[in-house]
């Protein structure tokens, strides 16, 4: 199981930036660089709500962060691939990587009472690494 990305990008509430990071996906999986998933999440990260995604720490590397999306953003969250594992948060300034709590599935109410969660479109589901 590969480990995943979540994160938003740089200017996330201007719209060209938005459609030129998404035609630039779109790009990427009509010419086969995108290898995994592309999901689109609602991300809420320390109380703050912001249009986030979800892809294969591979293609984040190669696809998003080489590019430059995310160079003004604090954090990005690594997934692992067991979900059993916990979740790291990754610095962009360099400091120390954050440890946090397993990926959990959690109800919408719930999610309404963490600081931070993240909710999968296509699926319908809130989750979050913040204890009960």
């Amino acid at each position: 199981m590969l480990n995943k990305i979540i994160f938003a990008i740089d200017n996330n509430t201007d719209t060209h930036a938005v459609a030129k990071f998404l035609r630039h996906i779109d790009t990427c999986r009509a010419m086969n660089t995108l290898k995994g998933r592309f999901v689109h999440c609602i991300g809420c990260y320390n109380g703050v709500m912001e249009p986030s995604y979800m892809m294969d720490e591979r293609d984040y590397r190669q696809l998003v962060e080489r590019v430059g999306y995310t160079a003004w953003q604090e954090s990005i969250l690594h997934v692992p691939g067991d979900v059993r594992q916990p979740c790291t948060l990754e610095f962009l300034s360099g400091e120390p990587h954050v440890s946090l709590g397993a990926m959990r599935e959690i109800s919408a109410a719930e999610a309404m009472q963490c600081t931070s969660w993240t909710y999968v479109i296509a699926t319908n589901k809130y989750f979050t690494t913040e204890k009960d």
